[in-house]
């Protein structure tokens, strides 16, 4: 399952975000910490481009609810970049890494989006940070404001290697295939997997071993990955209950999948962080954690000894370029160092127009050649000035591949730590045995006081299959009065009283976002089947997931947000059910009562699977989307 955007994925958003370019900032969000949004009118409609997380960073169909207030972040934003013009927006090189060009009257602008890490989001005017969403100190950069903006040490550009470049990387590598496409091509692990795959290359073969025959094949396979890119069809993949991951481009690792195409891959993206498991709130692992962040610090050395060797490989090069003007330079320092003391050699030095700085004590001066700082001892020859910047460029290249055996090293060391934390929690979850499994547990559910079922979407797609496959002329449908929320239908509804119908709303409100809100009450209504429509009038529009309702709706207000929880028969079976009160109240001798809170729903979970002996994740999908606090016990300890 994808838990942040690769560098691949970041190329094909920022194809998708060239419909933005020639638009102008609206406004500007902030929320959560690192949740931004902007909102565009774009030349062909408004936009909004969402920042969530700090991770992910998309154009959603729909906005996203937003603070009333602005934040101070958002305000100084919407100060600087009101009515700016998107000029330009691109990926920098191959990495994590967005950057779009603003101008306004005052000038330039660019916002840089960091969606490595725990990510970030930065304002630059003339290079320096202007605001960011965090101030951070790194070993090769510091991110402050007033500070001018450096990026991090380039990345390969895994469609720019050439069959040599491959053959030198994957010969020096002691790891497998998957991980040396992974690490040092930069391809991320999902795609290095797809590469092989394509090639038809074994993944944990030794990339050391590979035939050259091999090796081409995965080339061509590297270059088939980035073509597709021009035809393809973004896709989401789908499990039995969740959508399990998300691409650009169809994947064979994944064509087992139930998959849905997407006409962009912002769509895709939109639905797959919509449709996928609700993180589940997991044991810290503070080994873990240590592994990543040592693997995290392995990367950025691997990137400065790449940026180093290169520089100075470049550097000694341009020695040569102009080999007769450096020859001549340094004859005449090293007779002006015999003739003048270190004061006078100091302003004669620093007299050059090509001088950047003198050293006498150390017999250095650095001088600019085609725009570059190259060093230069004027008591050695420009053969042995060559050697020391070759030296120095081939000792970083020895590092790097160090660091990089290292970083892969660790890769191996996280992956195993995962496994070995995803086989305990199995482990544990294996000791308690779940109850009977029934077809409506693929939605949200709970049996009314006079024992109808109902049912509830989780997502757009399960909205859909709800009412496609289930709703029929005896049923009743509901809603919450807010966008996006989930359908709900209760079964033969036609015959429901009206305290039934209250259940049904207060059960459609409390799965809707208004939990997550923390409101302490709200409206909803029903409606009968033939005002439920996917047909939109002209000019209308339904997003995945959504109906368009015509006609009278039957409302409740002042409906408030207050679940229970509790052990319940059904045809014999013993189940958890959460539902209204009353509900659960009419069929339950043990339950709790729950309300928006401040208690994460992971640990609530945990304690209710303990309590009633069934799996946690039997009690996380009966939960409302958001925390809670309990404010009533019947029949239970806590």
């Amino acid at each position: 399952m994808k838990r942040e955007m690769t560098a691949f994925d970041v190329l094909a958003m920022t194809r998708d975000m060239q419909a933005l370019v020639g638009g102008y900032v609206d406004k500007v969000f902030h929320w959560d910490g690192r949740s931004v949004l902007f909102r565009i009118n774009a030349p062909a409609g408004r936009r909004e481009l969402l920042l969530k997380d700090g991770k992910w960073l998309y154009m959603p169909h729909d906005r996203p609810e937003t603070p009333d207030s602005p934040a101070s972040f958002a305000v100084h934003l919407r100060k600087m970049l009101n009515n700016a013009r998107v000029t330009a927006v691109a990926q920098r090189e191959f990495d994590r890494i967005v950057v779009m060009d603003l101008s306004t009257k005052e000038g330039g602008y660019q916002v840089i989006f960091e969606l490595f890490g725990e990510g970030n989001l930065l304002v630059l005017q003339g290079g320096k940070i202007a605001n960011c969403l965090e101030q951070k100190t790194w070993r090769h950069r510091d991110i402050r404001i007033g500070l001018e903006y450096l990026f991090p040490p380039s990345r390969p550009h895994p469609q720019l290697l050439d069959q040599a470049a491959w053959t030198e990387a994957l010969g020096a590598s002691t790891a497998d295939a998957i991980r040396t496409l992974a690490t040092a091509g930069n391809l991320g692990g999902q795609y290095a997997e797809e590469a092989c795959l394509i090639a038809k290359v074994d993944k944990g073969k030794k990339a050391k071993s590979l035939s050259e025959e091999e090796i081409s094949r995965l080339v061509d396979g590297i270059g088939q990955l980035f073509l597709k890119l021009d035809s393809a069809r973004p896709t989401v993949y789908y499990g039995k209950e969740h959508a399990e991951e998300v691409a650009p481009i169809p994947l064979l690792q994944d064509a087992t999948l139930e998959a849905e195409e997407f006409p962009s891959f912002s769509d895709a993206l939109d639905e797959y962080l919509f449709a996928k498991a609700p993180d589940a709130e997991e044991l810290r692992d503070a080994e873990l954690e240590r592994l990543i962040r040592q693997r995290d610090q392995q990367s950025e050395s691997v990137d400065r000894l790449r940026a180093e060797s290169v520089e100075m490989s470049e550097r000694a090069n341009l020695i040569y370029v102009r080999y007769a003007e450096v020859v001549k330079l340094l004859s005449v320092l090293q007779t002006k160092a015999e003739e003048l003391n270190w004061e006078q050699m100091r302003d004669f030095a620093q007299s050059l127009p090509f001088c950047v700085k003198v050293e006498p004590d150390k017999d250095l001066i650095v001088v600019h050649i085609d725009d570059k700082e190259v060093p230069l001892n004027y008591r050695k020859s420009i053969d042995e000035n060559a050697n020391l910047l070759f030296s120095h460029s081939k000792e970083a290249k020895d590092k790097m591949r160090g660091a990089e055996q290292a970083l892969m090293e660790t890769e191996r060391k996280v992956e195993e730590r995962q496994r070995q934390g995803q086989e305990e929690a199995k482990a544990v979850k294996a000791k308690v045995k779940p109850t009977k499994q029934f077809w409506f547990e693929a939605y949200r559910w709970f049996i009314s006081s006079e024992g109808r079922l109902v049912l509830g979407g989780r997502d757009a797609r399960s909205n859909e299959q709800l009412v496609k496959k289930h709703l029929a002329a005896p049923d009743r449908y509901a809603h919450a009065d807010l966008h996006g929320a989930a359908s709900v239908i209760i079964k033969n509804g036609a015959e429901a009283a009206e305290e039934e119908m209250r259940q049904v709303c207060t059960f459609a409100l409390a799965s809707s976002k208004a939990w997550g809100a923390g409101v302490s009450e709200g409206s909803a209504y029903w409606v009968v089947p033939d005002q439920v429509s996917k047909t939109p009038e002209a000019g209308e529009f339904v997003p995945r997931g959504g109906f368009i309702i015509r006609g009278k709706r039957n409302y409740y207000h002042h409906l408030p947000l207050r679940l229970a929880v509790g052990e319940v028969q059904h045809e014999g079976a013993r189940k958890v059910m959460g539902g209204p009160v009353e509900a659960v109240q009419a069929r339950s001798q043990r339950y709790v009562v729950i309300v928006p809170g401040e208690m994460a729903r992971g640990k609530l979970s945990a304690q209710l699977a303990k309590l009633f002996e069934v799996p946690e994740e039997e009690i996380s999908r009966i939960l409302p989307p958001g925390n809670v606090n309990v404010v009533e016990k019947v029949g239970l300890e806590m």
